[in-house]
């Protein structure tokens, strides 16, 4: 927390680890991926773009200084380049966003909120992210306020960090 992160606003990570009831009810699979050329490759291709992660389908990832997409609003979850299953026993998964651009802000305080998603279509499996999260009160900022009045299956995470100049 206080973090001060990246070299020329962007060069830096965002490691998660999640927990599902079940590794079936995640709807996770492994990933290995990222931008231009490396995007939908083997040995685990996915694809990389703002919007609900294709390959951890629940996540919701918000970062309050987004200047692309819907901005504070955009689920950048499908931006994460790495996802395996590191315990098989708790049924965990890690995630790697390596950011490589400069679309987060240059030296200013931002705030990372991350969550799953509530299992909204009820079929056993947390794969209702959207791709952006709607502004439940309308006051201009996506904040764990709205994430709540969309639905979350998990505690909702909140990072505050500055981004380097």
């Amino acid at each position: 927390m206080g973090d001060v992160v990246g070299k020329a606003s962007k060069g830096f990570l965002v490691d998660l680890a999640v927990q599902y009831p079940s590794l079936a009810s995640s709807g996770a699979d492994d990933q290995l991926t990222g931008p231009a050329i490396h995007q939908n490759q083997a040995p685990f291709p996915g694809a990389f773009s703002p919007g609900a992660d294709d390959k951890v389908p629940g996540l919701i990832v918000l970062l309050s200084t987004t200047t692309i997409g819907a901005r504070n609003g955009q689920n950048l979850a499908n931006l994460f380049n790495v996802t395996g299953f590191t315990n098989r026993t708790t049924n965990e998964i890690w995630d790697t966003w390596i950011i490589g651009a400069p679309s987060f802000g240059k030296n200013v305080r931002s705030v990372l909120r991350v969550a799953v998603a509530a299992d909204k279509n009820h079929d056993g499996v947390y794969n209702d992210a959207p791709s952006t999260v709607p502004d439940a009160n309308h006051d201009g900022r996506i904040t764990s306020a709205d994430l709540k009045a969309f639905g979350v299956a998990s505690n909702i995470v909140v990072v505050p960090f500055r981004i380097s100049d």
